[in-house]
């Protein structure tokens, strides 16, 4: 014969069935069935008041909590997250206490629990980085319009199946996104459009950092290209990031990711709509969405436009008058002592240096770019052309960027941001 599982309901049953008897004191059947007298005691009372459903498991919830969070606030928290996906419980505690006037906002932790027990929130394990954070020759800003990064977020296709390829350009020192536009390529004289308008509203950088790739660089002298070319004639420094290497421009990579999330899936109709969406996005991202390294303040606070205005005439540049001026042939070539150099495509036209340096060698520069020197080789062959530009050795921590890049040294330490007034 099997044994017979007894349930713990069964068992209280039994218990006050045999105390209510008679037969036996309570402090027997307490012994009887491992249970303290204090709750021997609270089951018969229960039975006297109730009945058996006196009896049923009881909630140990306490009917007041005065630590709990008002459900007013709780809705507050899981309005926010629901309009913006990707901000986390630091941000909502800022916005509850700038934007709806919440005295005391709850905890982090709090938030987080909350997120956490309506699904709009998985914890996760934080993998450990893959890149070291580096920033070799790389400038750190002190002020808004010192450095500006710039890069194409990866293309994507519409409703209409039209390709986008959304060009970003921030302000690394405040964070702020100056541009977020959808663009149906990446050819240059767009992009070249879309610079003009962005400088008129905001003025000149001092610097633009981009990667290695169209149209920013090229495989040409110095990795420069028409794009940065043109960025050098209005006085703008270009710094390359190195190859394979996001970690050289991480803050507009994130930035990236936030876009992504927020403004890109699911990918609007058309490009026009696509667009509003940006628009929208990049509001919310300036004067609303708090920035942590910016001690939970808006980039907007930072940000204020360059002094330097974009000159809508390009005039002619000027060298030293120890250096010789040319002018770079439509195919690319420079005419030197009866010798053809070619420079590049992306010169074409524009107007170089030549300068005899101590060491016998004529240096070539554009604008306060040193692009390497003239040389010649008496055994040039077929296949190896005599006369050729030798790029300028970089040392080996700026191998592959620009000269223009090299010569300015990182820092280690970014001072704090100060809110502009």
């Amino acid at each position: 014969m099997p044994w017979k599982n007894v349930t713990y309901m069964e068992e209280i049953n039994r218990f006050v069935i045999l105390a209510r008897s008679g037969r036996f004191s309570v402090t027997e059947l307490c012994e009887q069935f491992g249970i303290s007298r204090k709750t021997g005691y609270k089951h018969l009372e229960r039975y006297a008041a109730l009945g058996l459903a006196g009896l049923q498991p009881r909630s140990h919830r306490p009917h007041h909590s005065p630590q709990r969070t008002d459900e007013a606030v709780e809705g507050l928290i899981l309005a926010e997250r629901r309009q913006h996906r990707t901000w986390g419980p630091k941000k909502l505690q800022v916005v509850l206490a700038r934007k709806h006037a919440v005295e005391s906002p709850p905890a982090c932790s709090t938030i987080a629990e909350i997120l956490r027990r309506n699904g709009l929130s998985v914890r996760r394990r934080r993998s450990p980085g893959a890149f070291a954070a580096g920033n070799d020759g790389l400038t750190v800003p002190t002020q808004p319009n010192q450095v500006w990064t710039v890069d194409f977020k990866g293309w994507f296709l519409l409703g209409n199946q039209q390709r986008c390829d959304p060009l970003t350009v921030c302000d690394r020192y405040s964070h702020y996104v100056l541009a977020c536009t959808a663009r149906p390529n990446q050819q240059f004289k767009s992009t070249l459009h879309a610079f003009r308008g962005l400088m008129r509203h905001h003025g000149l950088p001092e610097i633009i950092r981009c990667d290695l790739g169209s149209p920013f660089a090229s495989n040409g002298l110095g990795r420069l290209s028409s794009l940065s070319l043109w960025w050098i004639e209005q006085g703008i420094e270009v710094e390359f990031t190195r190859p394979a290497s996001p970690q050289d421009n991480g803050s507009h990579e994130r930035m990236h990711r936030d876009l992504k999330a927020e403004a890109i899936q699911p990918p609007s109709t058309n490009l026009a709509a696509q667009q509003r969406r940006f628009e929208r996005w990049q509001h919310t991202y300036n004067h609303d969405r708090p920035h942590e390294s910016l001690g939970q303040q808006t980039p907007a606070d930072f940000y204020r436009p360059s002094a330097r205005r974009l000159g809508e005439n390009d005039k002619p540049l000027v060298y030293p008058r120890d250096q010789e001026v040319k002018v770079i042939s439509d195919s690319g070539h420079l005419a030197h002592e009866g010798r053809n150099y070619h420079v590049g495509d992306a010169f074409a036209g524009k107007r170089v240096g030549l300068r005899l340096n101590a060491a016998g060698r004529t240096e070539l520069h554009f604008a306060n770019v040193h692009l390497g020197h003239l040389a010649f080789d008496a055994e040039g062959g077929r296949f190896k052309p005599a006369a050729y530009v030798a790029p300028l050795r970089l040392p080996p921590a700026d191998q592959n960027r620009p000269p223009a890049a090299a010569g300015r040294a990182g820092r280690e330490h970014a001072p704090s941001p100060v809110p502009l007034p």
